[in-house]
């Protein structure tokens, strides 16, 4: 095996049939056995007021016989791909280690804080039922880098997702861009790629996803800045930045962190500038919208209630923004309805778009 990041987490032959599995029990979870709720549901509904509401709903489906099958099999993948991934990556553990140390020809900069302080919440939850999450050591990082790519039933494999959300940006010819809680760099490599001219830089909380951004970013020739920050507390000066990103982000914080990590976006903003978020919303179906909520308690998104429920084009606002959308926006091509139609299973995105005069 050589150095190579992406050669270190590329999968092997001999971990296809694992990977394949995974998305298996996957499509499994979200196809035929949905479908089997869905069933079980308009039955239990039949010639009885049909609920508006996720609240109205709830009852109905919390009696589903298939319901705890489905929420078994959600947690079995969530911790079987973890297991999964863990287990390569400890057969990588050297060469990863390895492939992380600095090096001269390194492109960027990466600024790491020595006693750095996390938000509470952080350190106390592992997001997404990762044993240990992605900040302890760099295995985790690398873990979730492997994971990520099962995540959206193979749509994502090479981040197609963050190219299509660089692509569909409309703010002008930004000179300088901000990435908040870039993780490893999935949006902030494809900012990049977008506006090869432009300064970028990434901040987040975790040190060793930075430190893999900054591997991955010098194999592709992405001149990038990675730097360890909190998002509630932006270490530049007002005015510093024409364009602020964030992608599935805001529905990991707790309300008042969203509140003032707006807050911090807008300043740092110059005048003119532009935000833009990309979330999961509620889909307005009662069942899809109360199993959406059985899924984010059972994968460890704890704060997802409340995000779900708040008006973010409304906090925008509050935070300073003087104008502030949101609308359904379809990443693979999706026809529109894809994300609500009652019958199918497809992760709804959410497109939160704010403007500083």
């Amino acid at each position: 095996m050589t150095d190579s990041i992406f050669d270190i987490l590329a999968w092997r032959d001999e971990e296809i049939p694992r990977v394949r599995t995974l998305l298996g029990m996957r499509k499994f979870w979200s196809g035929p056995l949905y479908g089997q709720l869905r069933e079980e549901y308009e039955r239990m509904t039949d010639g009885k007021p049909t609920p508006e509401t996720a609240d109205e709903a709830w009852p109905i489906v919390d009696a589903l016989p298939s319901l705890p099958r489905w929420a078994w099999l959600d947690r079995h993948i969530q911790d079987r791909l973890w297991d999964d991934v863990g287990k390569m990556v400890d057969d990588r553990i050297e060469a990863l280690s390895r492939s992380l140390q600095p090096k001269n020809d390194d492109l960027g900069t990466l600024r790491i804080e020595a006693d750095f302080t996390y938000p509470e919440y952080y350190e106390t939850i592992d997001f997404h039922r990762q044993d240990g999450g992605i900040w302890r050591e760099d295995r985790g990082a690398a873990v979730y880098a492997m994971g990520a790519r099962v995540i959206h039933v193979g749509r994502n494999n090479d981040f197609q997702l963050h190219d299509a959300f660089a692509d569909s940006l409309d703010a002008g010819e930004p000179q300088e861009i901000l990435d908040l809680a870039c993780g490893f760099g999935k949006t902030t490599f494809s900012l990049k790629k977008k506006y090869p001219n432009a300064h970028v830089e990434g901040i987040d909380l975790s040190a060793p996803c930075l430190r893999l951004g900054r591997r991955m970013a010098t194999e592709m020739g992405l001149d990038i800045d990675w730097r360890q920050a909190d998002m509630e507390h932006l270490p530049y000066d007002d005015n510093a930045f024409d364009l602020v990103t964030t992608t599935m982000t805001l529905h990991e914080l707790p309300l008042d962190a969203i509140r003032q990590s707006l807050a911090e976006a807008c300043r740092v903003l110059k005048p003119g500038g532009t935000l833009v978020a990309l979330e999961n919303p509620l889909v307005g179906e009662p069942l899809r919208d109360v199993l959406t909520q059985y899924h984010s308690q059972i994968i460890v998104e704890p704060f997802h209630y409340d995000f779900r429920r708040a008006d973010m084009a409304e906090f925008a606002k509050d935070a300073g923004f003087t104008e502030a959308e949101t609308h359904a926006w379809s990443p693979f091509g999706d026809k529109p309805g894809t994300a609500t139609n009652p019958r199918s299973w497809v992760t709804p995105w959410s497109w939160i778009q704010a403007y500083k005069a």
